[in-house]
């Protein structure tokens, strides 16, 4: 929730700058900075349970 929320506010506070640099939408560049990171979580998690970290 916390990376959401951090996310969203930078796209917000640097949104002109982010469109200035990367022309894409904010909120298609949102989405996208959340499937990674949620990609990252799993596969951290997934590597951590093989190793037996958990």
């Amino acid at each position: 929730m916390m990376m959401a929320i951090m996310s969203t506010a930078i796209a917000i506070y640097f949104g002109e700058w982010i469109k200035v640099v990367i022309p894409l939408n904010l909120i298609a560049l949102l989405l996208l900075v959340q499937v990674v990171y949620i990609g990252i979580r799993c596969y951290v998690k997934d590597w951590q349970e093989e190793r037996g970290y958990f």
